[in-house]
């Protein structure tokens, strides 16, 4: 007997052609994402890595860190653990959609349509906890499937563990945790039901111990902070809430796979499987009840408990045309977003249209206007470049003026002081006001009351209002100068500087 012939290979092996083009699809990733600047979301998870607490996205933010301290101030650098684990959340889905049944030939065409949408590429090309949820809800779904028609605890327990990374990601992973609790619950028999949820619910809890106790020794503030993202004020009634839900996914993932994951919806609960409909309709349920109630409604919410539904969304019965549609405008959309980000002037014909690039005010609530003061599609574009001048500039301007150039930083909105912390070259501290998120990382009364710093540099957006807090306490006021952002294919924005004194 020849002593190799045992050695098997796996039964789900995919040619060398898809390790390629695996390969091609991180270096494309990669290379559409260097030379781009920070965005104002991506340079607060940066500085939240630096001054890292488990109130929040603890597994992202502590890779952020390790990644900045390997090598500082390298923008591709920091997102390449997003982008190879975005790669692992291809090869996971893979092997989902084959566990489930699917032929080689159905599995990789789901997997192209996941891993070219735009949901999957920007969130895994970019800082976002989106790119470190998925591969880890991917992870326990694995092991789900491992698990099913098993008593054994082991595929429980490594359920659990990546289930509860998943909380670790975003607080949203509890809503996919509930959901597989709940088929642990009434897919197995009672004798054993109870010994299995412990077997799963255990090492979850024991991942996510940090972040509970973060919670309750803050009296759970976060979470009930961030209910105020996402509001869309003009949709009032239920109705006009529950269309928009239902559709605000087209902002990360082309009609045809909305549509399909739709169907895929259907027809689980048609088939009553329940491992792939529980988590899912946590997860739609949750933030139905969100968008109905408080009007918050984000299609990308909603899009990882979807995940669960990849296998019949693309069964062997679905029409070759809706695959390749769903894979062809995923890609279209994914590269549009992708080349704007990157070379923004690619799209600067926008910003003379009106209607269509300023109808991004509308998703934004007002609130969230003070903070994140983008007012059209281009200025969003536009958010990822011009920092490092502007830093270089602002710097500048504090020598010139002779201004002592490390004075603390104040704005009400949130981008000036993160991406200053990060390109900027004077050690200060920054704060942010009236955004009661940051109210543990920067906050300016949280931070420094009741000993104010005697100086301080207030800097806004032209345009944008002075609190009334600093009124109170600064009672003489400056104007330093005018400083613009400018982005190669962009409209300059233009920030006002002021010194404030007792």
């Amino acid at each position: 007997m020849h002593r190799f012939q045992n050695i098997r290979g796996s039964l789900y092996n995919v040619n060398r052609r898809w390790h390629l083009a695996l390969g091609l699809y991180v270096l494309a990733r990669l290379y559409l994402a260097s030379g781009v600047e920070l965005g104002k979301d991506e340079a607060v998870y940066w500085y939240w890595g630096q001054h890292l607490d488990a109130s929040y996205a603890l597994l992202p933010f502590a890779t952020l860190k390790l990644a900045h301290a390997l090598w500082p101030y390298q923008e591709w650098f920091l997102r390449l653990p997003s982008i190879l684990l975005g790669a692992l959340s291809a090869v996971l889905l893979y092997r989902l959609c084959r566990n489930h049944g699917l032929g080689e030939r159905p599995a990789l065409w789901a997997t192209a349509a996941f891993a070219l949408s735009h949901w999957t590429w920007h969130t895994s090309s970019y800082l976002h906890p989106d790119g470190f949820l998925v591969p880890c809800w991917l992870l326990a779904l694995c092991a789900a499937q491992r698990a099913t028609g098993s008593i054994d605890v082991r595929p429980y327990a490594l359920m659990g563990l990546a289930g509860g990374a998943a909380v670790l990601c975003k607080y949203s992973g509890a809503f996919l945790v509930g959901g597989l609790c709940l088929w642990i619950l009434l897919s197995h028999a009672h004798r054993d039901r109870w010994r299995l949820l412990a077997a799963f619910l255990l090492p979850a809890l024991a991942v996510t111990l940090p972040l509970v106790y973060a919670q309750l020794g803050s009296g759970f503030y976060l979470p009930q902070t961030l209910s105020s993202l996402s509001r869309i004020e003009g949709l009032a009634d239920p109705f006009s809430r529950l269309f928009f839900f239902l559709v605000n996914p087209l902002f990360f993932v082309s009609p045809f796979l909305l549509y399909l994951l739709y169907r895929g919806l259907v027809r689980a609960v048609a088939q009553r499987d329940l491992l792939p409909l529980l988590p899912a309709l946590c997860t739609i349920g949750a933030f139905l009840f969100f968008a109905l109630y408080r009007g918050q409604i984000k299609g990308n919410w909603i899009l990882p408990g979807l995940l669960s539904l990849w296998p019949l969304a693309f069964a062997p019965r679905t029409k070759r045309w809706l695959v390749l549609a769903a894979v062809a405008t995923g890609t279209l959309q994914a590269a549009a977003i992708g080349s704007g980000l990157k070379h923004p002037g690619l799209y600067s014909a926008l910003s003379g249209r009106g209607g269509l690039d300023r109808s991004y005010v509308g998703l934004v609530s007002q609130e969230d206007r003070s903070r994140e003061p983008s007012y059209s599609w281009s200025e969003r574009l536009c958010e990822y470049g011009g920092w490092m001048r502007f830093a270089g500039d602002f710097e500048q301007i504090l020598r010139r003026q002779q201004i002592h150039p490390s004075l603390p930083v104040i704005s009400t909105q949130y981008s000036i002081p993160f991406t200053l912390a990060y390109y900027g070259l004077i050690e200060r501290q920054y704060y942010t006001i009236d955004d009661p998120r940051f109210r543990d990382l920067t906050d300016f009364v949280a931070g420094v009351q009741p000993n104010y710093p005697e100086e301080v540099l207030y800097v806004v957006r032209t345009g944008g209002s002075m609190p009334d807090l600093l009124g109170s306490i600064y009672s003489r006021r400056s104007m330093v100068e005018e400083l613009s952002r400018h982005q190669p294919g962009c409209t300059a924005t233009t920030y006002e500087i002021y010194h404030l004194k007792p």
